[in-house]
């Protein structure tokens, strides 16, 4: 019987090691994931896991945070809010992949900064991530 793949909102991975994923967990109804997860991150110096959750609402500012890197310009998701924020900052471009820095900070006492050279299409394939969350959980979302 082949697993289903976890929910993720986010799954940013280098061409040469190293990842960030924020992956939810199972929920009572299938096919729709909780909104509680984890924030994976890893490369070669660093390994860790942070419990979070991701409340229907922040699916917009996530989409923002696309939207601006797409443009070129530094975003940070969840600024000063109550769970870990991720920041993005895009280095340099080339032909086919991007130099990102993908920053995450807690509330407490954690900062990490992870440079990551992607695939050009990782902006395209974030979206996906976040549509396929944005269908499931429609009837979560407010209409404002």
């Amino acid at each position: 019987m082949k697993e289903t793949e976890r929910f993720a909102l986010m799954r940013i991975t280098g061409k040469y090691r190293g990842s960030v994923v924020v992956e939810l967990n199972d929920s009572y109804a299938p096919g729709i994931p909780d909104v509680t997860g984890q924030l994976l991150v890893h490369n070669d110096f660093v390994a860790g896991v942070l419990d979070t959750y991701v409340d229907p609402r922040d699916l917009a500012g996530w989409a923002h945070v696309l939207d601006e890197v797409a443009a070129g310009h530094d975003a940070v998701w969840r600024e000063a809010a109550r769970v870990a924020e991720i920041g993005i900052r895009l280095n340099w471009r080339e032909d086919d992949h991007d130099g990102i820095t993908v920053t995450i900070a807690d509330q407490q006492t954690t900062r990490l900064a992870l440079s990551l050279e992607v695939d050009r299409g990782w902006i395209d394939e974030q979206r996906a991530l976040l549509k396929r969350l944005g269908t499931v959980w429609a009837h979560l979302i407010p209409a404002n």
